[in-house]
């Protein structure tokens, strides 16, 4: 009885401290030093968002504060947990806990687990007492801010299995030269230290591999630069994740990460590794790796290897790839046909040149598909229709963009209906585009720019609620602009540039438009119709870019309500009326002003506040009048476009007023308005200008020496004024100049020489029309890169040089490149231009200026023969020597110039016959070699035949297109050529029989002549153009 009431007593009462044990936590408190310590931890904190208000002495049991959880049993505090809120999130700054720790927490003797991440500690180094939790075994400190030397002291923590010191995506300016203090922390299995600088911590991976425990090690943006290719011994081979992006090692592919074969996640992006891989690893490595499930290895060369990737794409398993920018070319998109798992794959700006497979639209768990920038071609039509085929697709994210695909748009495509990205820009995509893509709901970025899509907008577009970038520019869309698309309430971004849309824009179009900061749609045929005049839109645009829209004939007065406006452009809108005032207060933050090829009248402004530094305007092509103010050179402006106006006046007080430094003024184009007086010599402050085009003014005296010395300045253009006086040598000699255009002034002496003994970068001289003289200098021969060189109507004088074949772009033996004088992308570009005169016209050149070569010294007095050398310039296509006192015969060498269209070799006194070799000048369109003294057939080809009379009168010539037949029968080229050698022999004795007689015979006459070679090249050049004179007016009257 007794035993049996013990051992009833016994049950009952372990059953009551079961009942006891179990209802401690519901009444037991924290301890006491340890609610004390954490009130001082809480007192040293700022806590603007109050996340620690639980936190009170009136509170006693600490185990109940937020983020605090106790032992059940000895209520001692184990874990905290102070996380703090997404730094991305606006509001995360005023959520953060801020200061500094105290060490306080010292008295948390028992703590397991300790979350301070995602805060702002200012700055503080991480505490070295962190190091004295004996029991810590995880600590995460990443993203809060701590700044300063890693202490060792973290080292002595040998119970931790998780480390997070992670200072985010980005390289910080924290360096840790060691990471020694890691080798005892055995048991560690998450390491993240990402951010820090590891760069001198030279022993990093020795370190690792001593963690044989370790299954996540994060290591991105450490600027790690070196790594050993092998490792013998490989102690973390339980590694589930390995993180080394954005450490640039620029070496060879370690081979020790392919052994890592429990791998789950690899990202390597941006590492620089290279190849060759050895076949072993190659293949067998990645074939190996069957738990990889998320490949990330952008910007790695050792991929674009055949092996690699074969061993690659034997993974089923994969769910994530990303091989983008690793110059990839095999053909791989067809073996992507088994990986059923995928959902998402990059292999975006790589070098993959194959017809896109249809079987990619089978992968119907695909969510991210990105081949956007390589060489795919294909129909795109058929991909899409198999992806609309998916029972459920789950596409998200689409892009083809820069390949050369083409194809349309199927009805179904709005069978994707969970898309938030579709890009196919920069294709050849035709058609139209289907009303299904309304069914696109949670659709951000449509992207279709850049295809030959025809047709109108559907009206469904108003039904896209999610969408916030439409991109549809430069396309064939024609008919008008959807109303629906004022539905777009979302929308921040609409270009629609450079398209065939007509029709009204009314109010209507943007009646729920209040997100929308750009509108790009110039180069339309589009009429802004408005109902009221005062109206207001419901935007406020950062860029508004109308250009080619009908918006006149009055000053649209709601741009005045747009004050956040960078980029302006209603260039081309039919506006005929005064700029109003309030134009140049309404805006502060102007960098790109456009408003050219408008009717605008009124006077320039001396306050220019509106523009941000390096701004770019264009005010050319209006009615703008008086002077140009000292204020534009203070404005910081980087291209400033006046010309074609009304403007007059000095340039003085622009050039010259209130400069007390360097201005940032790049192109400067005055040209074709009424400026007069001198060009003021005030360019010391202006080093950074690259254009000046100060042509078609009233410009009087001398080019200042100084222009010459602007080390930037690429083109100087100052044609058709009243410039005088000599040539200065400084712009022959300049580094950087490409053009030089002087035409139609009235400078005078003689063509300086080039001194400085190097080559230029001159590609065109135009000296045209002015009163130079003297001979052609043999240091023209050194513009080595001369592609335009205009000489004419001068009174040069001498005889041709032989060296012009020292012109490497005319003689064929270097391509030219068109001459980008400034660009900046989607805003403006100036290209070298230029007026030539050729086949008798004038005709401008700008985009295809650097085609043209042209070698023109006509209009001169010039004497002496065509030197041969001259035909050796194989690139030539334009060559004018006509109106000189050229003699001899025309060079046999002639038809090498293949590529000739243009040439005149009239009003000379040529003589012989015309080479049957220009038989084969098959380009030639215009040839005039009238008023000669050429005798003979000419040649026969279905190219000289083709010419008028006109060409050839003037001379003893016969045969097609002329009436005169000839006597002698027809014989070919080859044939003709021979002759002429014989014919030339025969004629030797008779020639120096007749030169022999008349020195005899009018020695006494003529002998001044003879000794002085300047008066017989003058008297006979001038008796000769007068008898051409009487021959013309002869020729006309009959």
């Amino acid at each position: 009885m007794k035993t049996s009431s013990l051992f009833f007593l016994l049950i009952i009462s372990s059953l009551c401290i079961n009942c006891l044990s179990n209802t401690i936590p519901k009444w037991v408190l924290c301890v006491d030093n340890e609610r004390l310590a954490l009130l001082q931890f809480k007192k040293d904190l700022i806590d603007d968002s109050n996340r620690l208000s639980s936190w009170s002495s009136s509170n006693v049991d600490c185990c109940k504060w937020a983020g605090i959880v106790c032992d059940n049993f000895t209520g001692h505090v184990q874990e905290l947990h102070l996380q703090g809120p997404d730094p991305l999130l606006e509001e995360a700054s005023t959520r953060m806990l801020a200061r500094n720790i105290n060490p306080s927490l010292l008295s948390l003797k028992q703590l397991k687990y300790l979350d301070l991440s995602c805060n702002d500690f200012q700055a503080t180094e991480i505490p070295s007492f962190l190091g004295s939790f004996r029991y810590l075994r995880y600590l995460n400190l990443s993203m809060s801010q701590f700044y300063g030397r890693v202490p060792h002291q973290l080292g002595n923590l040998t119970m931790l299995t998780s480390l997070d010191l992670g200072n985010g995506p980005w390289l910080s300016n924290v360096p840790v030269n060691s990471l020694h203090w890691l080798s005892g922390l055995r048991l560690l299995q998450h390491l993240d230290m990402s951010g820090y600088d590891l760069n001198r911590a030279s022993d990093w991976i020795q370190v690792i591999n001593n963690l044989p425990s370790l299954v996540e090690l994060h290591l991105p943006s450490c600027n790690l630069t070196q790594i050993p290719n092998h490792l013998s011994e490989l102690n973390f081979t339980s590694l589930t994740v390995l993180d080394l992006s954005y450490n640039i090692f620029n070496s060879l592919m370690p081979t020790w990460i392919f052994r890592l074969n429990k791998l789950v996640s690899l990202d390597l992006t941006r590492c620089l590794f290279y190849g060759p891989v050895p076949p072993n690893f190659g293949v067998s490595g990645f074939h190996n790796m069957t738990n990889l499930k998320i490949l990330r290895v952008p910007e790695n060369d050792f991929m674009n290897s055949s092996s690699v990737l074969n061993g690659l794409l034997s993974l089923t398993n994969l769910v994530s790839i990303d091989i983008s920018t690793c110059n990839l070319s095999p053909s791989i998109l067809g073996s992507f046909q088994n990986m059923s798992s995928l959902v998402s794959i990059d292999l975006s700006q790589n070098l993959i040149t194959e017809v896109l497979p249809d079987s990619i639209g089978n992968l119907c768990n695909l969510r991210y598909v990105d081949l956007r920038s390589n060489h795919i071609i294909g129909n795109v039509s058929v991909l899409l229709n198999n992806l609309c085929d998916c029972d459920s697709p789950k596409l998200e994210y689409l892009a083809f963009s820069a390949n050369r695909l083409f194809g349309h748009l199927p009805d179904q495509l709005g069978h994707l209906k969970n898309l938030i990205t579709f890009d196919v820009a920069f294709n050849f995509i035709s058609g139209t585009v289907p009303d299904s893509i309304g069914k696109w709901s949670s659709l951000k970025e449509l992207m279709l720019n850049v295809n030959l899509i025809s047709g109108s907008l559907p009206n469904t577009i108003g039904n896209l609620t999610s969408l916030n970038k439409l991109e549809i520019s430069f396309n064939k869309f024609n008919g008008s602009l959807p109303v629906s698309i004022g539905k777009l309430q979302k929308l921040e971004y609409l270009s629609v540039h450079h398209n065939l849309l007509t029709g009204d824009v009314t109010e209507d179009h943007f009646a729920n438009l209040t997100s929308l900061t750009t509108l790009w749609a110039e180069t339309n045929t589009l009429t802004l119709k408005l109902s009221v005049d005062n109206w207001v839109p419901p935007f406020n645009l950062d860029v508004l870019r109308i250009g080619y829209w009908n918006l006149g004939p009055r000053f649209p007065s709601w741009l005045r309500s747009q004050g956040n406006l960078t980029d302006l452009d209603i260039a081309n809108s039919g506006i005929s009326d005064a700029m109003p005032s309030w134009f140049w207060i309404s805006f502060s933050n102007i960098v790109f002003l456009n408003i050219s090829n408008n009717g605008i009248r009124g006077r320039l402004v001396g306050n220019l506040s509106i523009l941000e530094p390096n701004a770019v305007v264009d005010l050319s092509n209006n009615l703008f009048e008086g002077p140009i103010f000292g204020q534009y050179n203070e404005a910081g402006i980087a291209l400033l476009d006046l010309s074609n106006n009304n403007l007059s006046g000095s340039l003085e007080d622009f050039l010259c007023s209130k400069l007390e430094q360097d201005t940032q003024l790049k192109v400067l184009d005055l040209s074709s308005n009424k400026l007069i007086g001198v060009i003021p010599d005030c360019w010391m402050n202006w080093q950074a200008l690259s254009v000046v085009n100060l042509g078609n003014n009233n410009l009087s005296g001398r080019i200042p020496h100084s222009v010459g010395n602007l080390s930037s300045l690429q083109s100087f253009n100052v044609r058709s004024n009243r410039l005088s006086g000599q040539l200065p040598a400084s712009l022959l000699n300049s580094k950087s100049l490409q053009i030089i255009e002087l035409s139609e002034n009235e400078l005078t002496g003689r063509i300086p020489l080039l001194i400085n003994g190097e080559d230029t970068k001159l590609k065109l001289l135009s000296l045209r029309s002015n009163k130079l003289e003297g001979q052609l200098p043999n240091e023209l021969c050194r513009l080595t890169l001369i592609q335009i060189l205009d000489l004419a109507h001068n009174n040069l004088s001498g005889t041709l040089p032989t060296c012009f074949v020292n012109f490497s772009i005319m003689s064929g033996k270097q391509q030219s490149s068109v001459i980008v004088l400034y660009d900046v992308p989607f805003q403006v570009q100036v290209i070298g231009s230029a007026l030539l005169v050729t086949k008798g016209r004038e005709f401008e050149y700008s985009t295809i200026l650097y085609l043209v070569t042209t070698l023109d010294l006509s209009g001169n007095k010039l004497t002496g023969s065509i030197p041969k050398e001259v035909t050796g310039l194989l690139g030539l296509r334009w060559l004018n020597l006509s109106g000189n006192c050229l003699t001899g015969k025309i060079p046999d060498e002639i038809g090498k110039m293949t590529l000739l269209e243009s040439l005149d070799l009239s009003v000379n006194r040529l003589d012989g016959k015309i080479p049957w070799s220009m038989s084969r000048l098959t380009t030639l369109n215009w040839l005039n070699v009238s008023f000669n003294k050429f005798t003979g057939q000419i040649p026969m080809s279905t190219q000289l035949q083709s010419f008028n009379e006109s060409s050839f009168m003037g001379n003893e010539l016969c045969g097609p297109p002329l009436a005169k037949l000839c006597i002698n029968k027809t014989v070919s080229p080859d044939e003709g050529e021979q002759n002429d050698d014989e014919s030339d022999q025969l004629k030797w004795g008779f020639v120096i029989s007749i030169v022999l007689g008349f020195i005899i015979g009018f020695w006494g006459v003529v002998g001044p002549l003879i000794a002085s070679k300047l008066w017989r090249s003058a008297y006979f050049c001038f008796l000769y153009k007068m008898w051409l004179k009487i021959r013309i007016m002869y020729h006309v009257i009959t």
